[in-house]
């Protein structure tokens, strides 16, 4: 049905002539054009027209009336009303796309990002975002979900403490786990994507995939630069090199050789350590914790201490909680009580009881000698490598951990392989000089937030252009997915 014909526009004209002669009166009032009309009286042209003008008149009044009124009534109210009804609205579909997800359930990763989405669909819908919000971290290292679910790895607390962090920035990071989650979501919303955190192994598979990376002839791809690999050891572990390859240690500073270039991005236990009440030095067994979490790192050739006699020459008491490995026969050295594997809760009960913690030679960088500062233990950093023309210069160094290597006591004791002597004398100066807790400068949240929003903000697509030309002066390496 043409409703033009029904209903008067502004393109339409009024009839002309009389109602027996203009077939356009037909169309607009059918079958009222009989014999009434010619009964009637005739009334002059204007009188049709000024009525109609009329009508047309009171009908603006009264709209202008009640707008007035609104306005200056209830339009504060009406406004109220349409935007919660509009927010209602928008919080039913986004329900519906990214439900709430169960409030008390955080070690699962689906759950927090529908937990995590919903909040962020929500917030672009009613113009509410906080700081940040707007710009998400993608998670693709497989550590963060594991991290949520109580693993407890070098990796999972770098993971965890990474995680912590974009949080309280105000970031939207939202878990992608290996490239095939990866891909899936970082298309919905690439514009928001600021940098994926991802396995140096996935970012390497990625970039050797034509159908992950972002090319010419895959414009929905991945763009290589936002993608940037963790990497716990030194050395590059990103297709497009060190400047995109994260350590959790100052690697440029403790390896220039081959991570002069790598981000140091660190971590931190500050919040997860100070969860645990600290336990006074006077209500402390006369206890030392060795670390070491496997019996074969007692008889290989990095053990720090062969040849030395592990039954302490002063009273103490040496524990330990390490598995015992099928393929060693050979007992626990004698002065050890070692208590076995224990849950993480027994085992941060027992270290923040003791009064020293002792390093084995591995394992290498462990979480474990930061979290013995802030619970208050020193700890006593076996120095593996040296150069014997420059015993002193910490720079050639190779320790245990090497991220404590230039801290002194009464915090960190360094002590050379081999050296019972000295192993012993740094375990009695820790117990004569207890300290409060401890976190190493650049380990605080705070100094791990900066250098983390530094990263989220970095321009990294301006770093990977320049990257580009250099290779393409060069002829080395891969230009096409740069």
């Amino acid at each position: 049905m043409d409703h033009t014909m029904h209903w008067r526009g502004e393109h339409e004209h009024e009839p002309e002539g009389n109602e027996e002669n203009d077939p356009a009166y037909e169309l607009l009032l059918p079958g009222e054009h009989t014999n009434t009309y010619r009964d009637r009286p005739k009334r002059p042209p204007w009188y049709k027209r000024s009525a109609y003008i009329l009508l047309c008149a009171a009908a603006l009044l009264f709209i202008s009336t009640v707008l007035y009124t609104i306005d200056v009534f209830s339009g504060y109210s009406l406004r109220k009303t349409l935007s919660s009804a509009s927010s209602n609205y928008v919080g039913s579909v986004v329900s519906h796309l990214w439900p709430e997800g169960m409030a008390n359930r955080t070690d699962n990763w689906e759950n927090e990002n529908s937990k995590t989405m919903h909040a962020l669909f929500k917030c672009l819908a009613n113009g509410g975002c906080g700081e940040n919000q707007t710009s998400i971290v993608l998670l693709s290292s497989p550590h963060f979900k594991d991290s949520i679910a109580g693993h407890t790895s070098g990796e999972d607390i770098w993971a965890i403490s990474i995680l912590l962090s974009l949080k309280e920035m105000g970031y939207t990071a939202v878990y992608a786990p290996h490239n095939s989650e990866l891909l899936r979501t970082y298309r919905q919303y690439p514009d928001l994507v600021k940098i994926i955190i991802s396995e140096g192994s996935d970012a390497e598979s990625c970039f050797k995939d034509p159908q992950c990376t972002k090319t010419k002839d895959h414009p929905l791809g991945i763009p290589a630069w936002k993608m940037l690999a963790m990497h716990f050891w030194t050395g590059s572990s990103h297709p497009l090199g060190n400047q995109w390859t994260l350590s959790p240690e100052n690697f440029p500073l403790l390896s220039p050789g081959n991570s002069k270039d790598n981000v140091y991005l660190g971590y931190s236990v500050e919040r997860a350590c100070k969860e645990i009440p600290i336990m006074p030095m006077d209500e402390r067994p006369n206890q030392g914790f060795v670390y070491g979490k496997r019996l074969d790192y007692f008889f290989g050739k990095d053990f720090a201490w062969e040849g030395v006699s592990f039954v302490p020459p002063f009273p103490i008491q040496l524990v330990a909680g390490f598995s015992n490995d099928s393929s060693v026969l050979s007992p626990p050295p004698e002065g050890i009580d070692n208590m076995g594997v224990m849950p993480k809760h027994r085992f941060y009960e027992h270290l923040g009881m003791s009064r020293v913690l002792i390093g084995i030679g591995r394992p290498v960088l462990s979480p474990t000698p930061y979290d013995a500062l802030c619970m208050g233990v020193p700890f006593i950093n076996p120095i593996m490598h040296w150069d014997k023309k420059k015993p002193d210069d910490r720079s050639k160094w190779e320790a245990q951990h090497d991220g404590l290597k230039y801290e002194s006591p009464p915090y960190v004791y360094n002590v050379k392989k081999g050296d019972g002597e000295g192993l012993w004398k740094a375990v009695k100066d820790a117990l004569d000089h207890p300290i409060d807790r401890y976190i190493v400068p650049n380990m605080t949240m705070a100094s791990l937030g900066a250098r983390l929003g530094a990263l989220v903000e970095k321009d990294w697509k301006s770093q990977a252009e320049q990257l580009l030309e250099l290779r393409k002066k060069t002829g080395k390496g891969e230009v096409s997915r740069v």
